[in-house]
């Protein structure tokens, strides 16, 4: 399954990019830190699956999920945010992502979602 990271802490990149490499038949595609190298790098790549921060210095990720939902529908999305606050996640699942997680305490449920998504009746969300 091949993966991108849109996060723009670069300790955070690293720590995930090390994390979804342990994960068995994952492979890190690329990763940006602003929406719009993003954007086109999804349009133009075979991502399965993207994890997505909402608190980006170009703009806001739930705007970005709804654009990257829009123009690649099958794409598997997990925000993984520090504002994780209810109302937040009531507009990530709203917007189309398929989970949403704390990055301070939520952080190793992310290997479940991804290892859910690379089986075949994967069509559900974890939550």
């Amino acid at each position: 399954m091949n993966l991108y990271i849109l996060e723009d802490s670069v300790l955070i990149q690293n720590r995930l990019i090390r994390f979804v490499e342990e994960v068995p038949g994952m492979h890190v595609l690329g990763v940006a830190s602003d929406m719009s190298s993003a954007y086109q790098a999804l349009l133009g790549n075979d991502a399965d699956a993207l994890i997505l921060d909402i608190q980006l210095a170009d703009g806001n990720g739930l705007q970005f999920l709804k654009n990257i939902k829009q123009s690649k529908p099958g794409i598997k999305v997990v925000v993984l945010t520090n504002h994780a606050t209810e109302n937040n996640r009531l507009h990530a699942m709203r917007a189309g992502a398929d989970g949403f997680l704390d990055k301070s305490t939520d952080f190793g449920l992310l290997q479940d979602y991804l290892l859910r998504w690379q089986q075949p009746d994967s069509n559900h969300q974890i939550n």
